[in-house]
C-alpha cells in the first residue's frame, strides 16, 4: 500500500520539493553569471536575454558593455556591424544588443525601467526605426511576441509615486491582449491607470499574488541565465578579417561600398540580392505605388518614445539617439509621400534634441545608396557611419543636460492606443 502511494504521489512530492528548492535557492546556486554567458548574451538577442534582467544587469556591472537598444537591424551582422567593429579594434566598449524583430519603444521602456539604477550615469545607444511609427503604433502580435512578464510586473509593483508617465504607461500596456490575458497584472495596472479609484480587497489580493508571480519570474530568470543557446559570436569572429588592420573610417566606408555594390547588382533599389529575390521580387509589381497615403508623422510611438526618454532621465543616462535613413529608391517606388517622412524626422528630432539628448540624424542619407541592406534595415555604409559617431560619443566624457518633459505632455494624449 505504501509503495503504491509512493508511486502515485512520490513524483509529485519530489517535483514540488525541487521547485521549492529552486524558488527559495537557499545556497544561492543561481546568483552568478559567467563571463562566457555575458559574452554570448551580448550578441544573442534571444528571449531569455531580452525579456530577462539578470544577464543584462551583470553585463552592465562589468563596465565593459554599452547597451544598444534597437530592433531587427541589430541582427544584420556583417563586417561593418558595431559588434565586429568594437572587437576588431579592441575598443574599451562592447555593444550589448537589446532588441529583436518587433521590439519598439514600449518594450524597451519596460526593460529600461526594470534595469533601474544599473543604467545610472551610463552611456547608452538607442537606434530608432522610422517604420516603428505606424499610424497605430506597435501591433498586438509584435508587442505580445516580445512581452516580458518579468519586466511588466516589476513596473506594476514599483512603489514609486504615481505620475502622468506611469498612468499613461499603464493605460498603454492595458490596451494589449497579452496584458489583458493576465488578470493579476491587469488588476494591478488598473490601480495605476486610474489612481483615484479606491483600493479594494481584490486589489490587495492582486498585489500579493503579483509579488509571488514576480518572485517566481525572477527565479526563472536566474535559472535561464545559465544557458544561452544562440549567439552571433561565430559570425562576428569570421567577419573580423574583412576590416582594415588599422582603424580608418574612410577606408572602411570604401570597403563597405565595394561589398554593397557586389551584393546589390540584381535590382535598382540597392537591396541585397538574396533579400530582393526572396522578399521583394515575388510581389514587386503589386507594391508599386502602394503607399500613397502613408505617414510616419502621427503615431502612438511618439508617446512611447517619450516614455523611453523619461525612463532614461530618471537614471541620468547619457543616451545617443540614432535616427536611420530610409531607402529612398524603394520609398519612391512604393510612392511613400515625402511629407510623411519629413514630418517624422522633424517631430522626432525636435522631441529628442529639445530634451537634451545626443542625436544623430541620418536622414541626409535617404537618397544615398548602400546605407541600408534592404528596404528597411541598416547595413554596410550605414553601420560605418554609425560606428564613427558612436566611437566619438564613447570617447567624450559622460555628460547629461536633460530638460523636463512638457508638463502636460501625457494629459494631451486622449487614447493609449
Amino acid at each position: 500500500m505504501k509503495k503504491k502511494l509512493w508511486m502515485t504521489f512520490g513524483p509529485v512530492l519530489v517535483a514540488f520539493i525541487i521547485f521549492g528548492f529552486i524558488l527559495v535557492d537557499p545556497f544561492k546556486l543561481f546568483d552568478n553569471v559567467s563571463d562566457e554567458i555575458i559574452t554570448k548574451g551580448a550578441t544573442s538577442m534571444s528571449e531569455n536575454v531580452i525579456q530577462g534582467n539578470v544577464i543584462q544587469e551583470n553585463a552592465l556591472k562589468t563596465g565593459k558593455y554599452v547597451p544598444f537598444f534597437g530592433s531587427s537591424e541589430l541582427s544584420r551582422v556583417d563586417a561593418f556591424h558595431p559588434s565586429v567593429f568594437s572587437k576588431k579594434y579592441n575598443l574599451d566598449y562592447t555593444p550589448f544588443l537589446i532588441g529583436r524583430p518587433g521590439t519598439q519603444s514600449l518594450s524597451h521602456y519596460l526593460d529600461i525601467v526594470s534595469l533601474g539604477d544599473h543604467l545610472k550615469n551610463k552611456k547608452v545607444v538607442f537606434i530608432l526605426s522610422p517604420q516603428w511609427f505606424q499610424p497605430f503604433g506597435v501591433n498586438d502580435g509584435h508587442f505580445g511576441g516580445n512581452f516580458s512578464p518579468l519586466q511588466a510586473y516589476k513596473f506594476a509593483l514599483d512603489n514609486q509615486q504615481i505620475t502622468p508617465e506611469r498612468i499613461y504607461a499603464a493605460r498603454r500596456l492595458l490596451s494589449y491582449r497579452v496584458v489583458q490575458n493576465d488578470s493579476i497584472l491587469t488588476n494591478i495596472l488598473e490601480e495605476i491607470a486610474h489612481p483615484k479609484t479606491k483600493s479594494t480587497v481584490n486589489n490587495v489580493a492582486a498585489r500579493i499574488a503579483g509579488s509571488v508571480n514576480l518572485h517566481i519570474l525572477e527565479r526563472k530568470d536566474e535559472v535561464d541565465s545559465k544557458v544561452i543557446l544562440t549567439s552571433k559570436q561565430e559570425r562576428i569572429d569570421k567577419s573580423l578579417k574583412k576590416l582594415p588592420d588599422k582603424l580608418d573610417f574612410n577606408e572602411m566606408d570604401q570597403l563597405a561600398e565595394q561589398e554593397a555594390i557586389k551584393k546589390t547588382n540584381n535590382n535598382p533599389y540597392f537591396i541585397n540580392n538574396k533579400y530582393f529575390n526572396k522578399k521583394i521580387k515575388p510581389k514587386e509589381e503589386a507594391l508599386r505605388n502602394s503607399r500613397p497615403n502613408m505617414s510616419y508623422g502621427d503615431s502612438p510611438e511618439f508617446a512611447d518614445l517619450q516614455l523611453v526618454m523619461d525612463a532614461f532621465k530618471r537614471v541620468n543616462a547619457d543616451v545617443l539617439f540614432i535616427n536611420p535613413p530610409i531607402n529612398g529608391s524603394w520609398y519612391k517606388y512604393i510612392n511613400f509621400p515625402q511629407k510623411g517622412l519629413d514630418d517624422y524626422y522633424k517631430k522626432s528630432s525636435e522631441m529628442i534634441q529639445s530634451q537634451g539628448f545626443a542625436y544623430y540624424d541620418m536622414s541626409q542619407y535617404n537618397q544615398t545608396p548602400y546605407y541600408l541592406k534592404d528596404s528597411i534595415h541598416l547595413g554596410w555604409r550605414g553601420w560605418v557611419a554609425i560606428n564613427e559617431v558612436v566611437f566619438d560619443f564613447m570617447n567624450q566624457p559622460t555628460t547629461t543636460n536633460h530638460k523636463p518633459t512638457p508638463q502636460d505632455f501625457y494629459q494631451k494624449i486622449k487614447h493609449a492606443k
